[in-house]
């Protein structure tokens, strides 16, 4: 968990943060009436393990004076927000830079996830934003000679990312193209185009995009963590696109296992982000296990684990260690402990999507052949 343990009344306020942000809403004072500094503190930390900095300086701005976070504190967010602005301005330069000179060479990315994603928020460029994903439709080697003047182009020689890298004015761009192996990624050329503050985006269509969000949400719950951004943009999507056929999505995904994920994690968005629960569809209600069981289950996992795994990349101090124990001992139990994390990880998530699972639990056992060959065959 976290450095201070988030008690209900820090969590509740945190959650309304979170609630006003991406509704763009007063946020009710009464929810940080008599916060002390201790308590804004362990807010803070919350904001920063879940990536959601600006989305909550969004409503810490609207409220009044008196109710707060201490002025130093205060300032400090307000630097961080700055901060992410001008990172996603950057990253929106660059995407009219690469996207202005693949058109003149014909070719037309799909901006995927990021800045395509944040376009559903009230305000976009307060979303924090890793890298810039570009999705090639069509014409990719036209598209690799055209991007080799802003430098080396990075190939993933083995495919074993599904994606080739360059760096452009320090920003990372992804170059994603099209192929069956990776189960996040877009298979056909359907877009929309997406006009916001004056630039033009070309995204994927809406059922497409509903599929590679719940996929990729699954895979980061797997691999690292899932934070309340992965929420944040899932709850913002069903609002824009209500008119969806979900139920058909939901039938798609059920045939990969993702059934409970979808049902669960939608259900999650709905009672603690704050869509309307009354009008549930029924493809999406919960029965009786997932209520009692897989909804905690999945909450917990997303407090705990928090964006990209941030909570969980903590030291653990080894108080069993004894005086004399030598260090290829302390290494032993050091790897006997992250081993036995991640297959209680492998095991508790399981239900939520197997198929990750099972990919995941190949990929560890092959990992630990290879260090156990590695450590006693050489």
């Amino acid at each position: 968990m976290m450095k201070r343990s988030m008690g209900n009344k820090a969590e509740v306020a945190f959650l309304e943060l979170i609630k006003s942000g991406i509704w763009d809403k007063e946020p009710d004072v009464s929810f940080f009436e008599g916060l002390d500094a201790s308590e804004w503190m362990v807010i803070w930390e919350a904001v920063h393990d879940q990536a959601v900095t600006g989305i909550c300086y969004a409503a810490v701005e609207r409220l009044p004076k008196a109710f707060r976070p201490p002025r130093q504190l205060f300032f400090s967010w307000m630097a961080e927000a700055q901060a992410i602005q001008g990172y996603n301005l950057k990253i929106r330069s660059v995407w009219t830079e690469v996207n202005t000179s693949l058109e003149q060479a014909g070719v037309y990315p799909i901006v995927m996830k990021g800045i395509g994603i944040a376009l559903l928020y009230p305000q976009p460029l307060l979303r924090m934003t890793g890298d810039l994903d570009l999705y090639i439709p069509d014409s990719y080697d036209k598209a690799l000679v055209c991007l080799n003047r802003w430098g080396e182009i990075k190939f993933d020689h083995n495919r074993s990312h599904q994606h080739d890298m360059i760096y452009i004015r320090d920003i990372l761009v992804e170059l994603h193209y099209p192929h069956n192996s990776n189960p996040s990624s877009l298979q056909n050329r359907k877009c929309e185009l997406v006009k916001k503050e004056g630039v033009l985006y070309r995204v994927p269509e809406a059922r497409e995009n509903a599929i590679m969000l719940l996929k990729h949400a699954a895979k980061h719950l797997f691999n690292g963590g899932i934070g309340l951004r992965h929420l944040c943009d899932w709850v913002l999507f069903v609002k824009q696109y209500p008119e969806l056929n979900y139920a058909s999505i939901m039938e798609e995904l059920r045939k990969e296992g993702m059934a409970r994920f979808v049902r669960v994690f939608t259900a999650v968005g709905f009672e603690y982000i704050g869509i309307d629960s009354a009008n549930l569809p029924a493809f999406w209600s919960l029965n009786f296990y997932d209520r009692l069981f897989f909804k905690r289950l999945l909450w917990f996992s997303i407090r705990k684990l928090g964006n990209f795994g941030q909570k969980k990349r903590k030291k653990r101090k080894f108080t069993i260690w004894k005086k004399g124990n030598s260090f290829s001992l302390q290494i032993l139990r050091e790897r006997i402990y992250w081993y036995g994390n991640i297959l209680k990880e492998i095991f508790i998530l399981y239900p939520f999507s197997p198929k990750q699972a099972r990919k995941k639990l190949k990929l560890f056992f092959t990992s630990l052949n290879t260090a156990f060959k590695e450590r006693f065959l050489h």
